[in-house]
């Protein structure tokens, strides 16, 4: 009989030998998965890293936990570049002057009409070449005979004319056709003579209709005049109801033009105002001055040199007669005069019209 003490301490031996093997695998194990832990940690936080900025983390781990261990280089010191100074603004060069009156030391000498009819002027008789060959044989007439003043030639253009019926517009008046008025504009420029779109107004408000023709106004040499005898107010009708212009209506007109030619920087415009009956301009003492519009008041009226003489002095002397103009019919005065008794006249005209 085996001692059972004997027989327990073989047991023992046995179990250890056995085991041993596999206590060995067992440290062996847990000795390469604690060396192996801050490789994969380290690749964990560089894919972390990765997913949060959209690179790809590298695939392998070592490569990864080798490459964040390496240390990194310093960035390469910036090289400090100067700031480029900004230049000082230049202020924009000075605007050439604006140019001088029309009627600086000089007569205008207008043909007016249109084109449209011969009963309506002198511009309804005579066009192009044969237009400007009389206009400028008239005015070196004038210009012969008042001493150190110059000459302006001009034309004196109906571009809103009344009807004595209805229109579509609503305001008794039929415009002139812009090729028309063209046509007239490219002819001052190469014959250098001024030109005066006449409005005869009608129903329409008198500031509107000027303001109308602005696209024309640009031009430094297209200035305007106004027939008040037919501007009848909203109900009236033309050449029945007699029309009147008021001395604030002449000044809008004057402050439009005014700021018109400063903005353009281009010479004063000039503004006639036709009359031929007492009552046609009311409170024409309100009418103002500007330095940058030439106002000029133009006897329109046709019949006897005595009668013409009376309305022309009296009109002359009115205080929105800035500059006199005298108007001479050749269809209508009986006799007409003839260039020196117009230039006798008292006051001397600063402008002269042939109708």
């Amino acid at each position: 009989m085996f001692d059972a003490r004997i027989v327990r301490t073989y047991l023992i031996l046995a179990v250890v030998i056995a085991a041993g093997p596999l206590i060995g695998l067992f440290a062996s194990s847990v000795t390469g998965r604690a060396a192996k832990l801050p490789v994969e940690l380290a690749v964990a936080s560089t894919t972390a890293d990765a997913m949060r900025t959209g690179l790809t983390a590298p695939a392998d781990a070592a490569h990864a936990a080798v490459a964040s261990a390496t240390p990194t280089p310093p960035p390469p010191t910036a090289t400090a570049v100067p700031l480029t100074s900004t230049p000082t603004p230049q202020p924009p060069p000075p605007k050439p002057p604006r140019g001088p009156s029309l009627f600086a030391n000089r007569q205008v000498v207008a043909f007016y009409g249109s084109p449209i009819s011969a009963q309506l002027g002198v511009l309804g008789r005579y066009q192009g070449d044969d237009l400007v060959r009389w206009l400028k044989g008239e005015a070196g007439i004038y210009d012969s005979m008042n001493g150190d003043r110059g000459v302006v030639p001009a034309i004196d253009l109906i571009y809103a004319q009344v009807q004595s019926d209805p229109t579509d517009n609503g305001l008794y008046l039929r415009y002139l056709d812009d090729s028309d008025v063209q046509s007239y504009i490219q002819l001052a420029e190469q014959n250098d003579l001024q030109v005066i779109l006449d409005l005869q107004i009608g129903r329409g408000d008198v500031l509107t209709e000027v303001q109308k023709v602005q696209r024309f106004l640009e031009n430094p040499r297209v200035h305007v005049a106004i027939d008040p005898e037919y501007a009848v107010g909203p109900n009236g009708i033309p050449i029945q109801t007699p029309g009147v212009i008021t001395g604030e209506q002449i000044n809008a007109v004057q402050l439009y033009l005014s700021d018109l030619g400063k903005y353009m920087n281009i010479p004063p415009k000039v503004l006639v105002i036709h009359q031929y009956m007492d009552g046609t301009v009311i409170d024409g003492g309100a009418v103002q001055r500007f330095d940058d519009v030439d106002l000029v008041l133009n006897m329109d009226a046709f019949g006897s040199p005595a009668d013409k003489l009376a309305k022309y002095q009296r009109y002359a002397s009115e205080p929105y007669a800035e500059h006199r103009s005298y108007n001479v019919f050749l269809q209508h005065d009986w006799p007409v005069q003839n260039e020196q008794q117009v230039m006798n006249l008292d006051p001397q005209p600063d402008m002269v019209e042939y109708q």
